[in-house]
């Protein structure tokens, strides 16, 4: 019995991960939490012939496809700033309410983080910032924890999220809504300064949803072949002591200790899934995974490789050089 049901909660655990390979081609650690519906980058400015920064006045904007329980995460850098970006929260913004598709300004879910990568300086100033700075990724290092700006102690001065940018959602037909980053900043605040290319991720929690109501009915299939007494009695006396000593001998130790070590390790990832967010967790060090050349540099290639994401073959790199020598 107890083998049966090691076999089902691995066959269950396959399915869910085929379920999402078929609607998302991501990185590996991406397809194991199963939550990415779809991303993209959002590079050229709105009015503009091609990929660059959206200085204040700019604006980017970019179509998502939406279901109910899906939500919506991005970031841009602050180009001017050391490692700032804004982004909503680790748990993005619900794109649904009560069925139907949000519409309107949410600028009130997005917020000015800090990457804790770099050691700031004053915005605008600093001479490690990108668009002063000798090479990428050269300043001093801050000490790696993510957090949100206002909760820096460094005695530095540090915009609102709304001071920089307005973010609005406009539902159209079949399921999409447009979202579009406009950058507001201006010298009257003293923080006027460009963002950078957007990467944005639409995360789609009705796959969990879906995964709990497998795990329902994996359970009720193992319920049904659970045997009554009077089968439990037939099956025993098919099998022998002889018998059972050899399936013994089949399950040692060592195999229940390799299925439990199995079971906690899925359990653990799960767990991780539902805490941490997919591009941050704040209060917690950055994942590595390519934030830091956003957050840092305005180049969001290698955080859209890591999560699968087609670029369409742009060159960011180059693409951020020509871009800081507008700035």
């Amino acid at each position: 019995m107890r083998r049966s049901i090691l076999v089902l909660a691995v066959l269950l655990l396959m399915c869910s991960g085929m379920v999402f390979a078929d609607n998302h081609e991501g990185s590996d650690d991406s397809m194991m939490t199963g939550m990415i519906a779809e991303g993209g980058v959002a590079a050229v400015p709105v009015g503009a012939d091609g990929p660059g920064i959206a200085f204040p006045g700019g604006a980017y904007e970019f179509v998502i496809h939406a279901h109910e329980g899906d939500t919506l995460t991005f970031a841009t850098m602050l180009a001017q700033s050391n490692d700032g970006f804004l982004a909503p929260n680790e748990y993005g913004i619900a794109l649904y309410d009560m069925g139907a598709p949000v519409s309107g300004d949410v600028t009130d879910q997005v917020y000015y983080w800090d990457l804790g990568t770099e050691r700031n300086e004053p915005i605008g100033q600093g001479m490690y910032q990108a668009p002063r700075q000798s090479a990428p990724n050269s300043g001093p290092a801050g000490d790696g924890i993510v957090r949100l700006a206002s909760d820096l102690d460094d005695n530095l001065s540090y915009p609102t999220a709304g001071e920089l940018v307005s973010v609005t959602l406009t539902p159209g037909d079949m399921g999409t809504i447009t979202v579009r980053i406009d950058n507001v900043s201006d010298m009257s605040m003293g923080y006027a300064s460009p963002i950078t290319p957007v990467l944005w991720i639409v995360e789609s929690h009705g796959d969990m949803m879906m995964d709990d109501e497998m795990m329902m009915e994996g359970d009720d299939m193992a319920d049904d072949e659970m045997m009554g007494d009077d089968e439990m009695a037939d099956d025993d006396e098919m099998m022998g002591d002889d018998e059972m000593a050899d399936d013994d001998e089949m399950m040692g130790d060592d195999e229940m200790a390799d299925d439990d070590e199995m079971m906690m390790d899925d359990e653990m990832k799960m767990d991780d899934m539902m805490k941490h967010g997919i591009l941050f967790t704040s209060g917690q060090p950055d994942y590595g995974h390519g934030l830091e050349a956003l957050a840092e540099d305005g180049d969001p290639s290698e955080l859209a490789a890591y999560h699968g994401i087609d670029m369409d073959d742009m060159m960011m790199g180059d693409m951020m050089m020509m871009m800081m020598d507008e700035m």
